[in-house]
C-alpha cells in the first residue's frame, strides 16, 4: 500500500501555531518601527515555514507499506502486526511515526536502499475474522511546526482462534495408547510408567531417581505406539456452552498436534479429516474459529 496526494492532510501543530504568532507580533513591530532588518528576519523566518511545509509534505509521500505475516493468535492475546517500510521513490523519510492513533505512534527512520519493519500491536478480544484497525502515518520533521499524516487499513485475512482452555477430564497420557484403530505395544521409544523391580531385570531400566528418593526401586517400562486415530468431537463435552466447547477442542488441538498424532475433528457444521502435522493443525483451529460464521472475501488494500 502506498500513501496518495489526496489521503494525506497538514495542519500546524502547537509549536507551528506558537511561531505564527510570533511572526504577527514581529511583523506589527517592524512595520511600526519601519525597521529592514525586522522586516528581513520576519520574512526570512515565513520562507522556511512554507519550505518547511514543502518537506513535511512530502516526507511521508514514496513510501510503501507492506504487511507481514503476522502469525498465530489467541482470544485475549496481544498480535503484533508486523508492517514493512520501503522507499520507492529512493529517497530517506526521516521520523516516520506508525501507530493506531497519532498519541502513541513509534519513530522510524526509512533507509532510500533498504526497507525498515516495525511492530503495531492489536488487541486479540474475540474469536474469528479479525478486522485489522486503522494504521496512522504521521510526521512533523524537520521542525515540529507542522503535522502530515494519513489514514489507510490492510484489508486481510487475520484469524483469532479459541482461547484454549484445558478440559477438567483430559487424559492425555492415554491417546494413541488404544483406540479402534490403533494400540499399544512394547517398545522403547517413549517411557509408558514404572513399575516394581524384580529380579533378573536389567539395571540399566532401573529408574535411580525414586529409588534414591526412598521411593523403592522400580523399572522404567517404554512402549512403541502403532498409528492410532484420535477423533476430537463436539458432543464429548455435553451440558457446555459453545464458547467453552470452542476453548476445549482448541486445547485439544494444540495437544494432539503436539504429540504429533493423526486426529479429526467433527463439528456440528463442520468435519476435518484426519490427519496430521502443522497445516491440518491450522485447518483445525480456523474450524473452530470460523464455526457458525459465513466465510467472508478478503478485498485489496486501500487508504
Amino acid at each position: 500500500m502506498t500513501l496518495s496526494q489526496r489521503s494525506t492532510y497538514i495542519l500546524p501543530t502547537g509549536l507551528g501555531f506558537f511561531m505564527g504568532l510570533i511572526l504577527l507580533l514581529m511583523l506589527v513591530g517592524a512595520t511600526n518601527y519601519q525597521n529592514n532588518l525586522a522586516f528581513l528576519l520576519t520574512f526570512l523566518v515565513a520562507g522556511i515555514g512554507l519550505v518547511s511545509m514543502i518537506f513535511t509534505y512530502q516526507n511521508i509521500q514514496g513510501i510503501q507499506f507492506s504487511l507481514i505475516n503476522p502469525g498465530e493468535v489467541f482470544v485475549g492475546e496481544t498480535l503484533p502486526l508486523p508492517i514493512s517500510l520501503r522507499s520507492i521513490n529512493r529517497t530517506k523519510h526521516f521520523s516516520i511515526g506508525i501507530g493506531l492513533d497519532k498519541k502513541n505512534v513509534s519513530l522510524v527512520d526509512v533507509p532510500d536502499d533498504n526497507y525498515v519493519t516495525l511492530k503495531v500491536d492489536v488487541k486479540a478480544v474475540n474469536r474469528g475474522r479479525l478486522e485489522l484497525p486503522r494504521i496512522t502515518v504521521m510526521s512533523v520533521f524537520p521542525f515540529g511546526w507542522l503535522r502530515t499524516w494519513a489514514y489507510f487499513r490492510f484489508d486481510t485475512d487475520i484469524i483469532v482462534y479459541p482461547e484454549p482452555l484445558e478440559p477438567a477430564r483430559l487424559d492425555t497420557q492415554n491417546w494413541g495408547q488404544e483406540s479402534e484403530e490403533g494400540s499399544r505395544v512394547e517398545g522403547s521409544e517413549d517411557l509408558y510408567g514404572l513399575k516394581p523391580y524384580q529380579d533378573g531385570e536389567p539395571l540399566t531400566r532401573v529408574d535411580w531417581k525414586s529409588y534414591a528418593r526412598e521411593r523403592g526401586m522400580f523399572i522404567r517400562e517404554f512402549a512403541a505406539h502403532e498409528s492410532a486415530d484420535l477423533c476430537l468431537n463436539w458432543e464429548d463435552f455435553p451440558g457446555v456452552d459453545n464458547e467453552t466447547r470452542l476453548s476445549y477442542l482448541t486445547y485439544m488441538v494444540l495437544e494432539a498436534s503436539s504429540n504429533q498424532l493423526n486426529f479429526s475433528l467433527e463439528l456440528p457444521d463442520k468435519f476435518v479429516e484426519y490427519g496430521e502435522g502443522d497445516e491440518h493443525r491450522k485447518k483445525c483451529l480456523k474450524a473452530l474459529a470460523l464455526f457458525g460464521e459465513a466465510p467472508q472475501a478478503s478485498g485489496t488494500s486501500h487508504a
